[in-house]
Protein backbone atom coordinates (compact mmCIF):
# COMPACT_ATOMS: atom_id res chain seq x y z
CA UNK A 1 0.00 0.00 0.00
CA UNK A 2 1.36 3.40 -0.89
CA UNK A 3 1.64 6.31 1.50
CA UNK A 4 -1.51 8.47 1.27
CA UNK A 5 0.51 11.59 0.43
CA UNK A 6 2.93 9.94 -1.98
CA UNK A 7 2.44 10.63 -5.68
CA UNK A 8 3.69 7.59 -7.59
CA UNK A 9 5.34 8.81 -10.83
CA UNK A 10 4.35 5.53 -12.52
CA UNK A 11 0.63 6.14 -11.96
CA UNK A 12 -1.20 7.62 -14.92
CA UNK A 13 -3.56 10.30 -13.68
CA UNK A 14 -6.37 11.50 -15.92
CA UNK A 15 -6.96 15.24 -15.48
CA UNK A 16 -10.06 16.92 -16.84
CA UNK A 17 -11.27 20.51 -16.69
CA UNK A 18 -15.00 21.04 -16.28
CA UNK A 19 -16.73 23.22 -18.86
CA UNK A 20 -17.44 25.82 -16.17
CA UNK A 21 -13.80 25.99 -15.05
CA UNK A 22 -12.63 26.25 -18.67
CA UNK A 23 -15.09 29.09 -19.34
CA UNK A 24 -13.93 30.96 -16.22
CA UNK A 25 -10.29 30.53 -17.22
CA UNK A 26 -11.12 31.94 -20.66
CA UNK A 27 -12.95 34.93 -19.13
CA UNK A 28 -9.97 35.68 -16.88
CA UNK A 29 -7.35 35.23 -19.65
CA UNK A 30 -5.89 32.21 -17.86
CA UNK A 31 -6.29 29.40 -20.39
CA UNK A 32 -2.52 28.91 -20.71
CA UNK A 33 -1.85 28.81 -16.96
CA UNK A 34 -4.80 26.47 -16.40
CA UNK A 35 -3.39 24.12 -19.05
CA UNK A 36 0.02 24.26 -17.32
CA UNK A 37 -1.66 23.36 -14.01
CA UNK A 38 -3.59 20.53 -15.70
CA UNK A 39 -0.32 19.13 -17.01
CA UNK A 40 1.36 19.43 -13.60
CA UNK A 41 -1.55 17.63 -11.92
CA UNK A 42 -0.98 14.63 -14.21
CA UNK A 43 2.33 14.19 -12.37
CA UNK A 44 1.40 15.58 -8.94
CA UNK A 45 -2.33 15.11 -8.30
CA UNK A 46 -2.04 16.19 -4.66
CA UNK A 47 -0.52 19.56 -5.52
CA UNK A 48 -1.99 22.35 -3.45
CA UNK A 49 -3.65 22.69 -0.09
CA UNK A 50 -5.89 19.85 1.07
CA UNK A 51 -9.39 21.05 1.87
CA UNK A 52 -11.00 17.78 2.97
CA UNK A 53 -11.83 14.23 1.94
CA UNK A 54 -15.36 13.15 1.12
CA UNK A 55 -17.08 9.93 0.11
CA UNK A 56 -18.53 9.97 -3.39
CA UNK A 57 -20.42 6.86 -4.51
CA UNK A 58 -18.69 4.90 -1.75
CA UNK A 59 -15.17 5.98 -2.78
CA UNK A 60 -12.86 8.48 -1.15
CA UNK A 61 -12.36 11.77 -3.02
CA UNK A 62 -9.80 14.34 -1.88
CA UNK A 63 -10.56 18.04 -2.38
CA UNK A 64 -7.72 20.53 -2.91
CA UNK A 65 -7.16 24.16 -3.79
CA UNK A 66 -4.13 25.82 -5.26
CA UNK A 67 -3.23 29.39 -6.15
CA UNK A 68 -1.95 30.63 -9.49
CA UNK A 69 -0.07 33.91 -9.17
CA UNK A 70 -1.48 36.90 -11.00
CA UNK A 71 0.24 38.62 -13.90
CA UNK A 72 -0.13 42.38 -13.59
CA UNK A 73 1.39 43.01 -17.03
CA UNK A 74 -1.18 40.70 -18.62
CA UNK A 75 -3.98 42.14 -16.47
CA UNK A 76 -4.69 38.74 -14.93
CA UNK A 77 -5.64 38.47 -11.28
CA UNK A 78 -4.30 35.75 -9.03
CA UNK A 79 -6.57 32.72 -9.25
CA UNK A 80 -7.69 30.07 -6.81
CA UNK A 81 -8.34 26.71 -8.43
CA UNK A 82 -10.38 23.99 -6.73
CA UNK A 83 -10.05 20.38 -7.81
CA UNK A 84 -10.99 16.88 -6.71
CA UNK A 85 -8.60 13.92 -6.78
CA UNK A 86 -10.03 10.41 -6.87
CA UNK A 87 -7.23 7.88 -6.35
CA UNK A 88 -7.65 4.38 -7.80
CA UNK A 89 -9.21 1.78 -7.52
CA UNK A 90 -11.68 1.02 -8.99
CA UNK A 91 -11.05 3.54 -11.77
CA UNK A 92 -7.79 5.07 -12.98
CA UNK A 93 -6.65 7.91 -10.71
CA UNK A 94 -8.42 11.08 -11.83
CA UNK A 95 -8.43 14.81 -11.13
CA UNK A 96 -11.39 17.04 -11.93
CA UNK A 97 -10.61 20.77 -12.02
CA UNK A 98 -13.95 22.23 -10.97
CA UNK A 99 -13.53 25.94 -10.22
CA UNK A 100 -11.34 28.87 -11.21
CA UNK A 101 -11.94 31.91 -9.01
CA UNK A 102 -10.09 35.25 -9.20
CA UNK A 103 -8.80 36.70 -5.93
CA UNK A 104 -9.27 40.27 -7.13
CA UNK A 105 -10.23 41.38 -10.57
CA UNK A 106 -7.59 43.63 -12.16
CA UNK A 107 -8.51 47.30 -11.97
CA UNK A 108 -8.19 49.50 -15.02
CA UNK A 109 -7.13 53.08 -14.64
CA UNK A 110 -6.09 54.52 -11.29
Amino acid sequence: MSHPHHDDPDDHVVVVVTDRAAQCAKEFGAEDVLEALRSELERRPRLGRPIRSVAENGHQVELYSTRIEGDKAAGRAALNVAFAYAPAPPWPPAVRIAAVIPEDLPHSGS
